[in-house]
């Protein structure tokens, strides 16, 4: 069942509670979130990559809410981040830093440094001279940068 249904009186609602009556209560414009929808999205979302062993990662650039945040790590979601205040997001909702991903062109070599120092699962480089920059500031750290090289192949659809 969808999180958002019309009830019996045509108000619109989500997981059975009128929008309208959330709009007089806190104003417009109001974000509405439904935490069993999202939920049953991820869930549903990690068994079809289950198969291959597959682990969902959420682009917290889609929704930055900690609340939402920390709904998806309860579920078992890591954090696909492109910045050092996305990963303070995840850590402090309570993914581990093990289970972030950082993606992103442009990434400013303190970001990567607080990546690095927090230990952080990978570093998505998209060019040679990423992996340069990130390289001599793991060797600042003194840690060795887990990093996954981004190819784009120049191949016509």
């Amino acid at each position: 069942m969808s999180a958002f249904y019309r009830d019996a009186q045509n108000h619109l609602t989500i997981d059975g509670l009128p929008l309208d009556g959330l709009v007089a209560e806190f104003g417009s414009p109001l974000y509405v979130y439904s935490g069993a929808g999202l939920e049953r999205a991820f869930t549903a979302f990690q068994a079809a990559v289950n198969p291959v062993s597959g682990k969902v990662y959420f682009a917290l650039k889609a929704n930055s809410a900690l609340g939402v945040i920390a709904l998806l790590a309860r579920c078992g979601a890591g954090a696909d981040i492109v910045s050092a205040g996305e990963l303070a997001r995840a850590l402090a909702v309570g993914i581990a830093a093990k289970d972030v991903v950082f993606s992103g062109v442009g990434k400013k070599p303190a970001d990567i440094r607080a990546a690095l120092v927090a230990g952080i699962g990978q570093i998505n480089a998209e060019s040679a001279e990423e992996v340069a920059q990130i390289s001599a500031v793991a060797r600042e750290v003194g840690v060795v940068a887990p990093v996954a090289l981004r190819v784009n192949v120049d191949v016509d659809a």
